[in-house]
């Protein structure tokens, strides 16, 4: 380890490698003493300002993560710090790959992603969302990289430090817009974030599945957010048959509600948006048989 790296208090834990980074964090391969297992260890940057707000969300983001303990978000372990007085995340270490990362990889070797493909991956996810919809957790900011696939085959959700809290303290301010730009929902772009609900999250994960079934996001600005903001915006919805004709027609229909500008408009729930998916797309059964599979055990 770089002797600038940073040492957590307390002496249980020994940091051993960086292995991510986030946009104030960064992620940590460490030893845990007490246990001799390997945990990963999320450290707040201290050179980034708001550091208060910074380690107020990462507080959220642990009780968040204690909320959905035993659904398919990542587990925590708890709470640490910094010699300096960084706060941390001690979380279960996972060896595998974020969902961006393994669709670059297959899409690169000319692989189509099936159907069946993305039930497997993305039925642990709805899940996970349903449980914490049901408790007034919004994640609110969905993306292939926030969903890990383990080597092992399981599937995680990730970095819930943007997630929406009930009954919390706000973070955000009125004005501000966060999350990916390619998922976030029209609402978001508007900048309202007291009027934010659950559809958030089911607008971003149909981007999600636009974006595993089709190999592109449902709108691109090349990086020109007012461009992305107003295509965002407008009433055109896109079509995943143009880039698929391969699966039924009807799944346009679904993009047109799951993907719709007016919230009120969308589906009502994460579990009817991905019932009529799997409906559409004629994959109840394999939805079904992942569904059996997690009920089983985790693996």
């Amino acid at each position: 380890m770089d002797e600038l790296a940073p040492q957590i208090a307390g002496g249980r834990y020994v940091l051993e490698g960086i292995i991510g980074h986030g946009g104030h964090s960064v992620i940590y391969r460490a030893a845990d003493k007490a246990s001799a297992a390997a945990v990963a260890i999320k450290v707040l940057k201290t050179n980034v300002g708001q550091g208060q707000d910074l380690a107020r969300r990462l507080l959220r983001e642990q009780k968040a993560l204690r909320a959905l303990d035993g659904t398919g978000a990542v587990k925590v372990y708890g709470v640490t710090a910094t010699t300096r007085g960084a706060v941390c995340l001690v979380m279960e270490l996972l060896e595998g790959r974020d969902l961006y990362d393994e669709l670059v990889l297959r899409e690169e070797a000319g692989e189509v992603i099936t159907a069946g493909q993305m039930v497997s991956w993305l039925e642990p996810i709805v899940n996970t969302l349903e449980t914490a919809h049901d408790v007034g957790i919004i994640h609110r900011d969905l993306k292939p990289g926030n969903i890990f696939v383990t080597s092992a085959g399981a599937v995680r959700l990730l970095d819930f430090d943007l997630a929406y809290v009930a009954k919390s303290e706000p973070i955000t301010q009125a004005g501000m817009v966060l999350g990916s730009p390619s998922y976030i929902a029209p609402e978001v772009w508007k900048g309202n974030s007291s009027a934010l609900d659950h559809r958030v999250d089911i607008y971003s994960l149909a981007s999600i599945i636009f974006r595993v079934l089709t190999g592109r996001v449902p709108f691109e600005a090349g990086g020109d957010l007012v461009a992305m903001r107003r295509r965002v915006l407008g009433v055109e919805r896109p079509s995943i048959n143009e880039w698929r004709p391969d699966l039924p027609p009807v799944v346009d229909g679904w993009v047109e509600q799951a993907l719709a500008v007016n919230r009120e408009d969308r589906f009502a729930s994460v579990r009817a948006m991905w019932t009529a998916l799997v409906r559409a797309l004629g994959t109840e059964g394999r939805a079904a048989t992942v569904a059996s599979e997690r009920q089983s055990g985790p693996r």
